[in-house]
């Protein structure tokens, strides 16, 4: 006889049975399953991020499986702490369900016209998870976000009773304990925007470290794929030091050719919006933990908690730099005084394009944008030998258009990617979607190590005209990003008549540095061309 421990609700009991019933049929063993209350069941009037500690559903039976009460306790993955308990294993992690996250709408809820989300403008969303707020405030800052607590259908009749617009609720959980939407809607999020909790979709089948007959007993029901995904996926929420609160999302996916491709991004942990994307594959499991966790250490402790930062950024440009720093704990409130203008493509510029088998580089997804509306150029980027992308985003928004990009694994300025380029080896001329006006040290690299480089220009960011400072700045540190920033910045200033002589000003790369220097102002602090270098000069600045 073979005794399982389980919580009381209907999708652990759900689990449980799951696992006990299959290890029944492969071993011929009978079982029962003892109900153990935890922490986080006795405590339903407080969020779960406040309750706070390791263990909020799994202390107690852990406890239970030292001291011999049962031989095996069945969790969600996701709700394990990542490292394992005294004298306890995860023995077995059994075939994977769906991973994704859904959000569970009402009816009276739903706008099919809203963008990236179908809910009508400040709809209530109920969630206990940071991660999830933070990915869903992130597409849509005007929604609600309400903590909820209860079981998956406790969770789902809340909506059904219109206490809350929608609630986010995993794919598996629903599928396993077979809800189906009846009147309400069930609308699944995209691992790209949302990637989910490290683990979400396993399941964690402990015992206790000691106890070799369950030990082989277990690994009966053991799938590779399923363990070497989810398992990746927790390495890197360990190697980052985080636990079931950390808002941090990850999705490993093993690709026909045997390597590893991670989707992962943490999100602010609080009210405020930003979130930084990171995609990286390869071969060996704890390089590819090793590279995506690089990108998002920096960001882990939030260093610039408490820091004001003003960021002079194009108008209505979904920025990249603000998202980054507001993760890093910063208050970054972002001024355009500039915008992005379509430009009329030289023919020059599209003469040295071929239509098959060119290779391109991208900077940005707002150069993806604008190449892929050039009829010409739309038809030759899905028919290029090799697609290279700056980062994550830039590679989802190629992703958008059915073009598959390369990344570097560490973050990407134009140095970088060239770098990246060469060593990919190849004597094609690149193209370069870009801007007039753009920065030179992608272009400048590739043709100092011999390379061509086939620029066409594609927009470009004008001042807007009359732009204006509010008239306090404060303490904020001034972050420009550009030489075009820096004029728009200098100008405006003077229009506002802000004597900007005493402000500490950071510049996003050495070229921007010198576009300030020669208005004649001070620079503070010169960043590189990657964010974790602008954390430091920020932090350095405002100290």
């Amino acid at each position: 006889m073979i005794v399982f421990g389980s919580r009381g609700s209907d999708l652990a009991l759900t689990q449980t049975r799951w696992v006990a019933e299959r290890l029944q049929q492969r071993v011929g063993v009978d079982f029962r399953i003892e109900v153990i209350e935890t922490k986080g069941d006795r405590n339903l009037s407080q969020p779960l991020p406040e309750i706070g500690g390791k263990g909020l559903f799994t202390a107690e039976l852990e406890t239970a499986l030292r001291d011999g009460s049962i031989d095996v306790a069945v969790h969600s993955l996701k709700d394990l702490p990542v490292a394992d308990p005294e004298g306890i294993t995860v023995a077995a992690i059994p075939a994977r369900a769906a991973v994704h996250d859904v959000l569970v709408c009402h009816p009276d809820a739903v706008d099919e016209t809203a963008e990236s989300i179908p809910l009508r403008r400040g709809a209530s969303v109920g969630t206990s998870s940071l991660r999830r707020a933070g990915a869903l405030r992130l597409l849509r800052p005007d929604l609600e976000f309400r903590d909820v607590r209860g079981n998956v259908p406790t969770r789902v009749d809340k909506v059904r009773r219109r206490d809350y617009g929608a609630v986010v609720l995993a794919a598996a959980g629903l599928d396993r304990l077979g809800i189906e939407p009846g009147e309400l809607r069930f609308v699944s999020l995209p691992l790209e925007a949302c990637p989910p909790a490290p683990g979400q979709g396993a399941l964690g089948v402990q015992c206790r470290r000691d106890d070799t007959r369950m030990h082989e007993m277990l690994g009966e029901l053991d799938d590779e794929h399923a363990a070497v995904e989810a398992v990746t996926e927790r390495d890197l929420l360990l190697r980052l030091g985080g636990g079931c609160s950390m808002p941090l999302g990850a999705a490993v996916r093993r690709e026909p050719d045997g390597k590893l491709d991670l989707r992962a991004a943490l999100f602010c942990g609080d009210d405020r919006v930003g979130g930084v994307f990171v995609r990286a594959a390869h071969h060996d499991r704890s390089e590819l933990v090793e590279r995506a966790a690089r990108e998002l250490e920096p960001l882990v402790r939030t260093p610039l908690s408490g820091r004001d930062v003003l960021l002079v950024r194009p108008e209505g440009v979904r920025d990249e730099l603000a998202d980054y720093l507001a993760v890093a704990g910063a208050r970054v409130k972002t001024v355009s005084l500039t915008r992005v203008e379509a430009m009329a493509v030289d023919p020059a510029d599209l003469a040295g394009v071929p239509e098959s088998g060119a290779v391109f580089a991208f900077s940005s997804a707002r150069a993806v944008a604008a190449c892929m509306a050039d009829r010409r150029l739309a038809k030759a980027v899905p028919g290029a030998r090799v697609v290279y992308a700056v980062g994550a985003r830039t590679a989802d928004a190629l992703a958008r258009f059915g073009v598959s990009a390369s990344v570097p694994d560490e973050p990407a300025g134009g140095e970088r990617l060239a770098a990246y380029v060469l060593e990919a080896g190849g004597e094609d001329a690149v193209v370069f979607p870009c801007a007039r006006g753009r920065h030179g040290a992608f272009e400048s690299a590739l043709r100092a190590a011999g390379r061509r480089v086939h620029p066409v220009r594609l927009y470009a960011t004008v001042p807007i005209e009359g732009a204006t400072l509010a008239p306090d700045l404060g303490g904020a540190v001034v972050v420009l990003a550009s030489p075009s920033s820096a004029r728009a910045f200098h100008d405006a200033a003077a229009r506002s008549e802000i004597d900007i002589s005493s402000l500490r000003v950071v510049a996003f790369g050495p070229t921007t540095a010198g576009g300030i220097r020669e208005l004649g102002l001070d620079v503070d602090a010169t960043a590189a061309s990657t964010p974790a270098s602008l954390l430091t000069a920020i932090a350095e600045t405002a100290s």
